[in-house]
């Protein structure tokens, strides 16, 4: 059980951060994951030696770093995630058919966010990260609130990384599916509060 609570309290607490904290946070955020990205695929592409471990480390903090500079590319990268988020959960609300094309959906749907951002940068950055902070924190509320016993159901003994995988996919499948109305109109709700803080409190 204590997988299932760890998890639920990081997509949670990370998505609070994101929605009400996203344009403060935005770059550190954006490190970590171009540095975690870049260190995976440099590692995946090489042995598990110290030296290759060091070169994709060297790697993860150069890119993580640039990213910083990479301004544009930043704002799509954040427009392109918040428009794959929209694409996931309003296919959720289309016919069952519709979810054969999940991801042509949801790269469209980032796409087109991904390029409306580089136009409004600022303004879609706050929209941006409050929207994705509410899609990870809403679904992961509702269904500690409404499902934890299907929750515990899925955790595997001794396994966290196993525990994640279920659970992941039972909250962003079978769970979503049931309760998307829910979970779109919580996390619309949710994304507009943030946004509204986070104007009233940027630097």
């Amino acid at each position: 059980m204590e997988f299932v609570i760890v998890y639920l309290l990081v997509n949670i607490l990370v998505g609070a951060a994101a929605c009400f904290f996203g344009k403060r946070l935005f770059f550190l955020m954006l490190g970590a994951l171009v540095f975690l990205g870049v260190f995976n695929i440099a590692l995946s592409s090489s042995d598990a030696s110290t030296v290759s471990l060091v070169i994709a480390a060297v790697l993860g903090v150069v890119a993580a770093l640039l990213s910083k500079f990479a301004y544009k590319a930043a704002v799509f990268l954040a427009g392109f995630v918040t428009g794959a988020a929209l694409g996931f959960i309003v296919t959720m609300l289309l016919p069952e058919g519709a979810a054969d094309f999940l991801a042509v959906i949801m790269v469209v749907a980032g796409v087109l966010v991904g390029l409306a951002g580089v136009r409004w940068s600022d303004t879609i950055v706050r929209w941006g990260t409050a929207w994705t902070g509410a899609s990870f924190a809403v679904p992961n509320v509702l269904a500690a609130a409404l499902a934890f016993g299907s929750l515990t159901e899925r955790a595997v003994p001794g396994d966290a990384m196993a525990t994640f995988d279920a659970l992941s996919g039972y909250v962003g499948g079978e769970f979503a599916a049931a309760y998307g109305t829910p979970i779109l109109v919580g996390t619309l709700a949710l994304a507009v509060v943030g946004a509204i803080v986070q104007t009233r409190t940027h630097d």
